[in-house]
């Protein structure tokens, strides 16, 4: 068994379909998981090489960063063959607490980009909202509390708003790797014949962001073009 993780779809590619990449290299009955974020279209490619060669494969890209990998607490959505999934199973428990079976090839792809989407989709939304309520007198601690215990709670404002107090963008996912992710569930959405306007309000979000040289800090540098836009520094002064 193999276990990859890598941060761009030429990365995931290059390393399982290049003449001397995994599928080449792997003895038959070989089970190869990808943990990478890439579109269902790359993962159905590799499995495609990977059974003329009898390698078994999965997709089974991961929610949860680096502190979910080393607690074991990540979800994990898989997309593959049952059979492989379920012969892959200790592994996977023992990284993941949430741990679901998708469907076919390609299903937990799908189903990671849906994630990415709504993640910058809840930030972009979090981030406008704390601005709206600054400029209009709110106290921003009052807010995030009565948030926490009302129907506008969500993992982003859980995990987000201490960050975006403290001006910490330093970077636990970063900018470039969430414009990939919205850039891929974009091009899923379009191909599926649905729009998603959240969706490209996000991806403005984070475009912005990387076109100011922020590619290498946390997604949450998206902050900062959209205070220049609001005109106002969050929990401070004018920009």
């Amino acid at each position: 068994m193999v276990c990859t993780c890598l941060p761009m779809p030429a990365d995931v590619e290059r390393v399982y379909l290049e003449p001397d990449g995994l599928v080449a290299a792997a003895r038959p009955g070989t089970l190869l998981i990808d943990h990478s974020t890439v579109g269902p279209d790359t993962c159905r490619r590799i499995a495609a090489a990977a059974r003329a060669r009898g390698v078994h494969f999965l997709d089974a890209p991961v929610s949860g960063g680096p502190a979910g990998a080393q607690a074991g607490t990540l979800g994990i959505m898989v997309g593959g063959e049952w059979p492989v999934f379920e012969q892959a199973r200790p592994v996977l428990d023992a990284m993941g607490k949430t741990v679901v079976y998708m469907g076919p090839t390609g299903s937990g792809a799908v189903a990671k980009l849906i994630n990415n989407l709504l993640v910058g989709v809840h930030q972009r939304a979090l981030i406008e909202m704390l601005l709206v309520g600054q400029k209009a007198g709110v106290d921003l601690d009052a807010l995030h509390q009565v948030l926490m215990g009302s129907s506008g709670r969500s993992a982003i404002l859980e995990m987000m708003y201490a960050r975006l107090k403290a001006r910490d963008l330093e970077p636990k996912f970063r900018t470039e790797l969430l414009h990939k992710d919205l850039r891929l569930a974009l091009e899923m959405a379009a191909e599926c014949g649905v729009r998603s306007a959240t969706g490209e309000a996000a991806f403005a979000a984070i475009e912005a962001a990387m076109q100011a040289g922020y590619a290498d800090r946390d997604t949450l540098a998206m902050l900062l073009p959209l205070e220049r836009e609001a005109g106002v520094q969050l929990f401070g002064a004018s920009p």
